[in-house]
């Protein structure tokens, strides 16, 4: 597994989920257009939960983890603004913060690791199965692009002309 590739990768598609993060309005961040099932807030929390359950549960080492507890209600699969009745999202600069945090931690706690096999494969769909935390951390990469693409989509269909024009006095430094 070419370590320095993923975890390359992994930066540079996180540095574009922050430059969306960043040109997005806290009022953008909450629209659910019809045809989308959440906003580009619960996107951009997804991505940060997802990218943190995926490599420390692969290899059982979930009490590393650094997010909030109430993040797992927040964004785990199957939520939704929609059912955020009691809880308080995040602001967008938290997430930033977060967002760009991440990537340097979770490259000193999985460096030299990438050819570890989890504690059980991890299967998706019923065809593929992985096996090493490299292809884990692959798969999250192409996750948290996947999530961008719906990021993006939400923004065309919110008539955002320019989706990656900084919004400096929307979110907060």
């Amino acid at each position: 597994m070419d370590e320095h590739m993923l975890f390359q990768q992994m930066e540079f598609i996180r540095m574009r989920t922050v430059a969306a993060l960043e040109a997005t309005t806290e009022q953008q961040a909450d629209e659910i257009p019809d045809g989308f099932k959440n906003s580009i807030r619960w996107n951009l929390g997804h991505i940060l939960l997802s990218q943190e359950n995926l490599l420390y549960s692969f290899v059982d080492e979930n009490e590393h983890r650094s997010l909030p507890p109430e993040y797992g209600e927040l964004f785990g699969f199957h939520t939704s603004p929609e059912t955020w009745n009691t809880l308080t999202p995040p602001t967008l600069k938290e997430l930033r913060e977060k967002l760009e945090a991440q990537p340097k931690r979770l490259k000193e706690a999985f460096s030299s690791r990438l050819d570890e096999v989890g504690k059980k494969p991890f299967v998706l769909g019923g065809n593929t199965t992985l096996t090493t935390l490299g292809e884990v951390l692959s798969f999250a990469n192409w996750h948290e692009g996947l999530h961008q693409g719906t990021i993006t989509s939400i923004k065309r269909v919110q008539g955002i002309e320019n989706l990656w024009e900084k919004v400096e006095e929307k979110v907060e430094r």
